[in-house]
């Protein structure tokens, strides 16, 4: 997946010998990991029903009308869980790469999917100590873009980080 994600970053970066632009922006909303186990720091964490703000921060670089490469990083918050009698509070993360294909449907609306790589990350802090796991895992979404201006446009998102993780966002971008 490491490998992946160095392709999809050394495409964006690669991206400036073709036409295009770049653009960067911000979303929210809310996210929700699905009950579940975690492994970190040796310890199975159940993750109980987490629902809690979400936010991102990315940028990209716009290849055509209707295909983009896009590096974010996403905090899904975080949540206070219970193990073996004790609180442990427990952060989620994101590190995305991915490709976005865009569909114009008239003037300034358009309709995108996502493909990618989130590398999801889970730190949890107890008693002083704090342990994390991370893993890599297909990233897939889709949504819905407004051009507000040539410059700004407006998003709406649905996101799938991982099997048991997603994330229902607004956002922002802007080319530059």
């Amino acid at each position: 997946m490491k490998k992946l994600m160095a392709l999809a970053m050394a495409a964006a970066f690669a991206a400036p010998a073709f036409a295009g632009d770049f653009y960067a922006g911000a979303d929210i909303g809310r996210g929700k990991i699905d009950g579940g186990n975690e492994v970190i720091g040796g310890t199975s964490v159940t993750m109980s029903d987490w629902k809690d703000t979400t936010y991102s921060i990315f940028g990209g670089y716009q290849l055509n009308e209707t295909l983009s490469f896009e590096l974010g990083y996403r905090s899904m918050g975080k949540n206070t869980v219970s193990v073996a009698s004790k609180s442990v509070e427990v952060k989620g993360s994101a590190i995305q790469a991915s490709m976005l294909a865009s569909l114009p449907v008239g003037n300034d609306f358009s309709v995108f999917g996502r493909l990618g790589v989130s590398s999801f990350k889970a730190k949890a802090s107890y008693n002083g100590n704090s342990d994390s796991s991370s893993e890599s895992k297909a990233l897939v979404g889709f949504g819905v873009r407004y051009a507000v201006s040539k410059e700004a446009n407006i998003r709406a998102e649905f996101q799938k980080l991982a099997s048991d993780a997603s994330a229902l966002t607004v956002g922002v971008d802007f080319k530059f």
